[in-house]
């Protein structure tokens, strides 16, 4: 699980199960924390420009994933748990790295063409 933070409180953890491979993006399910709380009204009301919460996002091993912005997409409140967090821009070949299994399942749509 990949941890959340604002920055240097962690709001939450993700699998960041999802990705766009070419666009150097991983998506996912966000499991908040009880500090959540704290910036859940600005996830839910401002979905164009979260900078001001300096969100970031660190790997199992605690380093913070160089990326262009983070988004934490909260709908909680009119679908029971559906939060989602993004991560974009995520370089090459780091995103490989961290994220073969999407980069393997983008491969396979082109096999057989």
């Amino acid at each position: 699980m990949f941890e959340v933070f604002a920055r240097d409180i962690l709001v939450g953890h993700s699998a960041l199960e999802l990705g766009d491979p070419p666009m150097g993006v991983a998506f996912g399910k966000f499991i908040a924390t009880e500090s959540y709380r704290l910036i859940q009204l600005e996830c839910r009301t401002n979905h164009a420009d979260q900078s001001g919460l300096a969100l970031s996002v660190t790997t199992p091993d605690g380093i913070q994933i160089p990326c262009v912005g983070v988004g934490v997409i909260d709908f909680s409140d009119q679908f029971e748990d559906e939060i989602e967090i993004t991560v974009f821009g995520i370089p090459y070949p780091l995103y490989g790295e961290l994220f073969p299994e999407h980069v393997s399942a983008y491969e396979r749509t082109f096999r057989g063409c």
